[in-house]
Parts: structure tokens; sequence; C-alpha cells
């Protein structure tokens, strides 16, 4: 076709089924954009051997895999037939998934699986719920991992919804993932989730319902005694307080809250100490009042975010109460006075001794106080 280009190539296909040809060039120097990149479509063969990879590696990390193992040269061509970019591997990962469902329908499809359980340590789904969608997810060996840490650690629940897409129909909810994460047992891994709950009802009698099944199989392998934790993690969201309350405190939010103020004034009994504590998030806690220096403070916002976090380093209710009263003297006062201008000094005191510690480490002795 080009009489007058000074490369000839060669092409010799290895596989008619795969497609697969090697490209030989002869002549001058072949010269193209490295930056362009070029990929044959990936074929039926090729599919089934790369889902069958996929089963137990993420397509990002055979992604990786596969350029590592080109050659160099085939690299700079710009070829990328044996690597296939990551959202080729989630395409061809969910095809072989949709393969695998036991029914069209994937919420009957999980229906399916719950009913032909076998009652291994491995299985994880639990149960379906029809309306509203819903899918809890846990096994006898997560449960064994929660219970070893509840009773020395602390247990989180945190609920996302970046990760499951909204649905396009109009009306319908967003789904939400509800999970109970614990430290990892192995030290460097990522936290281990002991129980997962996906669904688009976001009350606390739908979270309520999801911690009562897993505390029932939990009581179901290690009795009723000694399986709630001794400190739970949320980011402050009303309705996982409340369903945290009632399942593993065994009150309401309410009076859970009465019995750590009985406990902060020094007049908590034996049934106070019992209860497991419920913490919120600092880091959610800070992004809130991040929110509220904004709107109330603008113009001292820095000065108004750095007293916030002087109030959560308060160690008792006395301490607190003098931070409190600094911080209401210097932001209610109209103008400065001699009695603002103490206060404010209070201020800088504790902040400037953040951080200091005034325990030697070195002394200190470990106790056991099982």
């Amino acid at each position: 076709m080009f009489t007058d280009c000074p490369v000839e190539v060669d092409v010799v296909v290895h596989s008619e089924n795969m497609l697969k040809a090697q490209v030989s060039f002869r002549g001058d120097t072949v010269v193209h954009n490295k930056t362009e990149l070029r990929t044959r479509p990936v074929r039926a063969d090729g599919q089934k051997e790369i889902s069958q990879q996929l089963q137990t590696t993420l397509p990002r990390a055979l992604y990786l895999q596969n350029m590592e193992n080109l050659k160099e040269s085939v690299v700079e061509s710009g070829c990328r037939d044996e690597a296939p970019s990551p959202g080729v591997l989630k395409t061809i990962s969910w095809r072989q998934r949709m393969k695998d469902r036991k029914h069209k329908n994937e919420t009957l499809s999980l229906q399916m699986m719950v009913e032909e359980k076998r009652d291994e340590p491995d299985e994880v789904i639990q149960k379906v719920i029809l309306h509203p969608k819903g899918v809890m997810l846990w096994s006898k060996k997560s449960i064994d991992i929660f219970h070893q840490r509840c009773k020395e650690d602390i247990i989180y629940l945190d609920a996302t919804g970046s990760i499951v897409k909204k649905s396009k129909q109009h009306g319908t909810s967003p789904f939400y993932i509800y999970e109970l994460v614990v430290r990892n047992p192995n030290k460097g891994s990522s936290p281990f989730p002991a129980a997962t709950y996906v669904t688009c009802d976001h009350t606390t009698s739908s979270v309520l319902y999801f911690l009562c099944a897993f505390q029932t199989d939990h009581a179901k392998q290690y009795g009723q005694k000694n399986i709630s934790p001794v400190m739970i993690i949320c980011d402050g969201s009303m309705v996982l307080m409340q369903a945290i309350s009632l399942v593993f405190c065994q009150t309401n939010l309410n009076a859970l809250l009465q019995s750590y103020y009985q406990i902060l004034t020094g007049k908590g009994t034996a049934e106070d100490f019992s209860r497991p504590i419920l913490h919120r998030c600092l880091s959610h806690i800070m992004k809130n009042a991040k929110s509220l220096c904004k709107k109330h403070a603008p113009k001292n916002y820095k000065l108004a975010m750095h007293i916030f976090g002087l109030l959560t380093t308060a160690s008792s209710t006395v301490e607190f109460d003098e931070m409190l009263l600094s911080c209401t003297v210097i932001f209610s006062s109209p103008c400065s006075s001699e009695n603002v201008e103490k206060h404010f000094n209070n201020i800088q005191n504790w902040l400037t001794t953040i951080g200091e510690s005034v325990v030697d480490e070195s002394s200190i002795v470990p106790e056991d106080l099982e």
C-alpha cells in the first residue's frame, strides 16, 4: 500500500481461536506515540481464564501483576493485549458472577443460597430480606474472632453509602453498608468486618434487627453470658446509638446516658459499671464542630476549633466545667476586660500543656486487672 515506506512488517498468527499474533518490523526505525495504548477485545476463552483468576484476586491487583509480566518492548509498543485495564477486568468479573447466579433475580438467588446452607464455618450469607431489600453476612469464624476481640478491645459500628451505587429508580432509598468491625488478629492487617448488613432501610428498627440477629447467633456459639463488648465506637448517629444501647447495653439511650452521668459524679452502681462503654468517634465530633464553628464563629474560626478540641481532652467533670466556664466568658463578653483576659490566659495555659505527659512512663508497673 505504501511503496515509499522503508519499514516491512511480518505478522505470524499463533492462534486463530484467540486471534493472537506476533508482529515484527524490519527496515527503518518505527516511530509511534508511546502514550498511545491499544488492546484487542478479550475473547471468550480469555474471559473464562481471567474470571478464574479473579476469584482470588481483585481486578486492580491482577492488572498490576499482568503489567509486571509484560516485556519491556511490549510495554513500549503500547500493546496491552496481555494486560486488560481494571475496568475491563471488573466487567469480566461481573459477567461471570451473573452466570454463577442461581436465579436471574439477585434477591431470589441470595434466598436460594440461604436455603442451601450446610451450616459450615465459612458460610457468610445468613439472612435475606425481601422488603425492604437487605442481606446480612457473617460466619461462625467471624463470630469467633468477634468474641475474642470484644472481651478486651474496641468494637466499631459504622455505615457507608459510597460502595453500592444508588438506584436510578425514582423514590428509592440508597443502599448503605453497616459493619461491625474489630481489629484484625494479625498485626498490620486491615480491620476485620465481623458482620455486614446491606440495606436500604436506615431506621433504628432495621439496625436493631441486624444487631439482634448477630448476637443471637453469637449466643448460640458461646452462651448468653459474656457476649457483650467492653466498648463500642460509632459516628454519633442517633440510629446507631439507640440500636447499640438496646442490644449491647440492654437499656435505652436515655437510661444509658444517665448511668454514665452517675459514674462521672461518683454515684455509679455496680450495674452502671457493668454496662459497655458507648463512645462517639472523635473525628466525627470534630467534623461536626467544624461546621458549627464556621457557622457561629467565622471570624474566630481557628480559636473556636482549638477550644473545641480542648474540651475533648477533659478527664473529669470538674476540669470540663472549668474549661467551659472560661469558654463562655470569652465568647459571651461584649468587650475585653480583666475577667476576660484572665479566662483567656487560662485557655492559653491549657492549650500549651496539652500533650505534655507528667507521668514517667518508665516507672509504670503493669498490673493484671482481671
